[in-house]
């Protein structure tokens, strides 16, 4: 055993900083399809756009917020100024954004040259909606997470200990993750306990507004943790020589270890994106017969199960990963996830025979409404998902923390923040895509701006279809490509012994 190079309160401290990226990812992204889709009638497509024209801006913004933390030099470290300034515009954003202007009459039309349907109309409140989230999702949150993710990969060199920390990370966004599925039952609450809309007809389009202010400020206040509390980072030199962005690259792409682990996240996060949004769909029309209220509540409930046994199952999943390296759990964890989404095919179905039965003894005995416990098989799932595919990202930002001390061993310089970016990059193109397709996939499936224009029946078994062809299969792909990680506990820790002899030899 060593001795811990981060103390517990550093790693709470920087692991606030994950509360601070649920919120602004999860908090917003779940609210947006409710709100603005089913609430304010505005087109998918539209909001499909608004999604991903960040996603692909980042392809150029991510690397070159990543270089210039990298490559910055203050008395306040590499990271810190870049974070406040994220979070600064991440809160003000998160709060601005759910005040659309009330300008419908529409201003110009895009005729669609792909798919051939009916043109997509742009109006005063399509736009702002537009603009909020490019600013949102471009700036605010890239100036967050980026320098933030470096500072985790630079906290501490130990192999093990990296695990440890993105744990801290892990468990706040666990934490944020049981806040963020009831803010759409707190709109919806708000609209009828204090704007009087009738239940059966509030949908949360006025509530959103005192919940974007909770939201702007639960950004700003845990973003403070790692900003103030979490210090500069063990290893970061502010002697070192920086280096071009153009070799930044080149060394990037040479990097044989760092693209399994990118084209493994893309494979599963793209799958699991581009169909993501039929969970919340299948919720509210299948599970809940298109009452917003109940269905917002299961949904609420759905994702409070994935995140508690998140919670609970990281400290036995990272002595899991502890035990058997981090290549073999990763691929463990991606084939055990890929088992639990196929089930969602069995789960979202029904209840009948002794499935209803369980459900009304589940209500009678705990006192619970009928309604919540009737998607007690859904919960299933949920747990399994948690358990599984929640705790792999801290496994992916352990494994690239040992890819950077790989380049750093070749290059000589420490390029923490840039090789998270490019990471995050090829995320959110993957993100960029699967949000651009989402909105097609809706209108495809007979759901346009709020309603059904064909069969409901037909429409959500439409939902389910495209679930068990993408979601399951992400993970298998990913799979495949985790299987050429070259990193071993036996290597990283030559690389580490070499990086140190270097550090000794130049003092």
């Amino acid at each position: 055993p060593t001795t811990p190079q981060v103390s517990t309160r550093k790693r709470f401290a920087w692991g606030l900083g994950g509360f601070s990226d649920c919120m602004m990812y999860q908090g917003v992204n779940g609210l947006i399809d409710p709100i603005y889709n089913i609430g304010m009638g505005i087109d998918a497509r539209i909001i499909g756009l608004a999604r991903s024209i960040p996603r692909f801006a980042d392809i150029f913004i991510d690397p070159a917020i990543g270089h210039v933390s990298d490559n910055t030099r203050s008395r306040w470290g590499r990271r810190s100024p870049w974070m406040l300034a994220g979070a600064l515009i991440a809160a003000i954003i998160a709060i601005a954004m759910w005040f659309l202007p009330d300008w419908r009459e529409p201003l110009f039309s895009v005729r669609e040259a792909i798919f051939w349907g009916d043109p997509i109309v742009f109006d005063g409140r399509s736009i702002f909606m537009v603009i909020m989230m490019v600013l949102l999702f471009t700036f605010g949150y890239s100036l967050f997470t980026i320098p933030y993710t470096g500072q985790g990969y630079e906290l501490t060199t130990d192999y093990t200990e990296r695990t440890h920390l993105f744990k801290w990370r892990q468990y706040a966004y666990a934490v944020a993750g049981f806040l963020t599925p009831w803010l759409l039952p707190l709109c919806v609450k708000l609209d009828i306990a204090f704007y009087g809309i009738a239940a059966d007809q509030a949908k949360g389009t006025q509530g959103i507004h005192w919940v974007g202010i909770i939201l702007g400020v639960l950004i700003l206040i845990t973003a403070l943790g790692p900003i103030i509390f979490s210090g500069k980072g063990k290893t970061a030199h502010t002697g070192e020589e920086k280096v071009s962005f153009l070799h930044a690259i080149a060394f990037t792409m040479k990097n044989l270890a760092f693209w399994p682990l990118v084209l493994g996240n893309f494979m599963y996060k793209f799958c699991g994106a581009v169909t993501g949004c039929f969970f919340m769909y299948l919720m509210i029309y299948k599970v809940s017969q298109g009452n917003m209220d109940d269905g917002s509540i299961q949904l609420a409930v759905f994702f409070n199960i994935i995140n508690i046994a998140s919670f609970f199952a990281m400290a036995p999943v990272v002595h899991f990963i502890n035990k058997i390296d981090k290549k073999p759990a990763l691929l463990g964890l991606m084939l055990a996830s890929a088992a639990v989404y196929a089930t969602v095919y069995y789960t979202f179905q029904p209840l009948s025979g002794w499935a209803a039965d369980v459900a009304r003894w589940l209500s009678q005995n705990l006192h619970i409404s009928y309604s919540i416990c009737k998607a007690w098989p859904v919960y299933l799932s949920g747990m399994g998902i948690g358990i599984f595919c929640n705790c792999m990202p801290l496994l992916f930002n352990s494994m690239l923390a040992d890819v950077c001390d790989v380049d750093e061993l070749k290059s000589g310089h420490q390029r923490q923040a840039f090789y998270g970016a490019a990471f995050v990059t090829t995320d959110k193109i993957a993100m960029g895509v699967a949000m651009l397709m989402q909105g097609y996939l809706l209108e495809a499936s007979g759901f346009h701006k709020g309603v059904f224009v064909g069969d409901p029946v037909e429409c959500m078994s439409y939902w389910m279809t495209a679930l068990m062809l993408t979601q399951p299969v992400g993970f298998l792909l990913g799979f495949v490509c985790i299987l050429f990680y070259p990193i071993t506990r036996a290597k990283a820790a030559e690389t580490r012994r070499l990086l140190d002899q270097r550090a000794t030899t130049k003092s």
